[in-house]
């Protein structure tokens, strides 16, 4: 199964202590275990079943956003800036094992587990 992701847009919005995260979080089956990944934000999680990887990927989250709100506004900047953001548009960027191609493609999972959502997160 292959998605095309070129029209969606993916955001990262810091307001005062906030942080509101709009991104694709991808899930499927990589060998025994099931892995949730959102490669706009390098952000991933893996567990026996779907749901366990789901709630590690929440929890891998949360700890990227207190990492990134501990960072003074120009490093968040930089730190976003590396990870394909900025104030205008998201470029993608191709990660480890599961990826998106040059195509918009996401690759990488086996066959009939990719399974996607569109996470809304404030934190």
């Amino acid at each position: 199964m292959s998605i095309n992701f070129n029209d969606i847009i993916e955001t990262v919005r810091i307001k005062e202590n906030s942080i509101s995260i709009k991104a694709i979080v991808a899930t499927g089956k990589e060998g025994e275990y099931f892995v949730a990944v959102s490669p706009a934000i390098l952000v991933s999680g893996y567990g026996s079943t779907n749901e366990e990887a789901y709630q590690s990927f929440q929890e891998n989250l949360e700890l990227f956003c207190q990492d990134l709100m501990k960072l003074t506004n120009e490093q968040r900047e930089i730190e976003l800036a590396k990870l394909g953001f900025s104030k205008v548009k998201y470029h993608n960027k191709n990660y480890s094992k599961s990826y998106i191609d040059e195509n918009g493609v996401l690759q990488g999972f086996e066959p009939g587990t990719l399974k996607t959502s569109m996470l809304e997160a404030t934190v």
